[in-house]
């Protein structure tokens, strides 16, 4: 029958003045001088005293006769890294089993390579034959010895009792396995019992209260209408179109509204002079206040305000202009108050959102905890962290959709949902009659100017003949400007952009079995 063999080195830099240095040794993997009848060896001289080495002699003893493992442990000074020390460990048993005539699914070896001329940097490696290594020692538990039974004690220049420990863990993982964890014992106890239960139960009565306060949310009392270019009317504000069909105020109500006060000549919107190449993309643009009289309802008013204060005499520069596009400014408020002055805003749907956000949070823990517990042994834990999932979802998604509107704000949307469905389809359709004059306030209000951006730039584009109004210098203006600048892609770069010491290695073995080998 066909055996392999893994090993695995565990390297732990951890010495008193800093990480001990890569070796430029090849590795040392003879172990001449083993005889038949000692285990212990110190190629060191000073590692361990007479004592020492009856003791552990002792050990090593009683561990074969308790579990059937024959291992030897060597001593010895040597710069090795941990790949070199993999090497020697599997010589080290490979050695043991021809010396001794042991059987090598049965062979152990315990290395300890200490730094020449220090006496707390060391690495040590294990290595067991296929019987315990597919038993109670797994790979797992050859690195858990490593790193708390050897490796501690060698920082300490303790070998005697480094050697100790190791065979001490070792004996004790054969007969009865790995330490249990406390988790471990958990998972084995409540765990794979009435926990799982519980935790369901918490669930679903986590799910039953988010449903009951969804189902309280105001719910539109009118039908959603079909798709249509035509706007519902002529008098409400793109910067409201856009917070009635997102439920809230949007910062594209800025630049939507600055082009309906370019259309209506209220503003200029002009290229930045010595912005350099004409190159499309590249120019920069501002804005020329020229006529508040041509200036309609409180959100053009509060633009027209922002643009005034930032302006230097009837001019807001490009870095001024960049700025005022970073967020809403003074139009949420007017945004807002209009909302509240329709009754379109519902009071009180705060408690019920942070409602769902608190029964999401507990399908979370629920689902984590759980998670936690089944990963360490008690998979039935599952019918609890699935469950507790999928209510962190469907929370988190209830309260996206609570919506903050009253019944009266969500039917006042319906009209305006299907003028934005209406408008996106018309941008994906190239051929599609829309007049772009009139609608793109609109269009940029409700964020759709990528969807436009073909027919916007062509529209925009001064060599055809077809400039929009917003972009088009106003007649008679004494500061007409090159309309080539003037274009939607640079007006777009300004407001579009603007919102929108361990370690592990493994190799194959010559007989069967698994190790481990770490450092100080």
């Amino acid at each position: 029958m066909t055996r392999f063999r893994f090993a695995v080195a565990f390297i732990a830099a951890t010495a008193v003045l800093g990480l001990a240095g890569c070796s430029d040794s090849s590795g040392d993997t003879q172990f001449d001088g083993l005889t038949v009848g000692q285990r212990v060896y110190d190629r060191t001289g000073d590692s361990l005293g007479p004592a020492d080495v009856e003791a552990l002699e002792q050990r090593l003893d009683a561990l074969r006769a308790e579990t059937g493992a024959d291992v030897v442990a060597y001593v010895r000074e040597l710069d090795a890294d941990s790949d070199d020390t993999l090497d020697q460990v599997e010589a080290l048993q490979q050695a043991w089993v021809s010396t001794a005539d042991v059987d090598q699914d049965v062979a152990g070896a315990i290395l300890i390579n200490r730094e020449p001329g220090t006496d707390d940097e060391a690495r040590a490696g294990i290595l067991l034959g296929s019987t315990f290594d597919d038993g109670n020692v797994p790979r797992d538990e050859q690195e858990a010895i490593i790193e708390d039974a050897l490796v501690p004690p060698l920082r300490d220049g303790d070998v005697a009792g480094s050697l100790t420990n190791g065979i001490d863990r070792l004996e004790s993982s054969i007969l009865v396995g790995p330490p249990v964890t406390a988790l471990d014992e958990f998972a084995a106890g409540p765990g794979s019992t009435w926990l799982p239960w519980t935790g369901l139960a918490v669930v679903l009565v986590g799910s039953a209260g988010a449903a009951q306060i969804y189902r309280r949310r105001s719910r539109p009392t009118v039908s959603a209408q079909p798709p249509t270019t035509y706007r519902p009317d002529h008098t409400t504000d793109p910067a409201i179109v856009t917070a009635l069909v997102h439920r809230s105020a949007q910062a594209s109500a800025v630049p939507a509204t600055l082009l309906a006060l370019a259309a209506a000549d209220a503003v200029a919107l002009e290229s930045e002079p010595g912005s350099g190449s004409k190159k499309r993309g590249k120019d920069t643009l501002r804005v020329r206040l020229l006529d508040r009289g041509k200036v309609r309802g409180d959100v053009q008013d509060a633009v027209w305000t922002m643009l005034s204060e930032k302006a230097e005499g009837d001019v807001v520069d490009s870095a001024a202009l960049t700025k005022l596009a970073q967020g809403h400014g003074a139009t949420k408020a007017v945004v807002d108050a209009h909302l509240e002055a329709n009754g379109w805003v519902r009071h009180g749907t705060a408690g019920p959102r942070w409602g769902l956000v608190g029964l999401a949070l507990l399908g979370g823990a629920v689902m984590v905890g759980a998670g936690v517990v089944a990963a360490s042994g008690a998979p039935i834990m599952l019918v609890a962290a699935i469950p507790g999932g999928i209510l962190l979802i469907a929370g988190l998604v209830m309260t996206v959709a609570y919506s903050r509107f009253s019944a009266a704000g969500l039917d006042a949307a319906r009209p305006w949902e299907a003028y934005r469905d209406g408008l996106k389809q018309s941008g994906k359709d190239d051929d599609s009659s829309l007049d772009l004059d009139d609608a793109l306030p609109d269009i940029v209000a409700l964020g759709l100017g990528s969807t436009f951006t073909k027919r916007l730039e062509a529209a925009t584009d001064a060599d055809g003949g077809t400039t929009l109004r917003a972009f088009a210098s106003p007649s008679g203006s004494l500061h007409a400007s090159d309309p080539a600048l003037l274009n939607w892609v640079v007006f777009s770069s300004v407001f579009t952009s603007t919102n929108s010491s361990a370690g592990t290695v493994s190799g194959a073995g010559a007989g069967g079995g698994g190790g481990a080998a770490g450092s100080t």
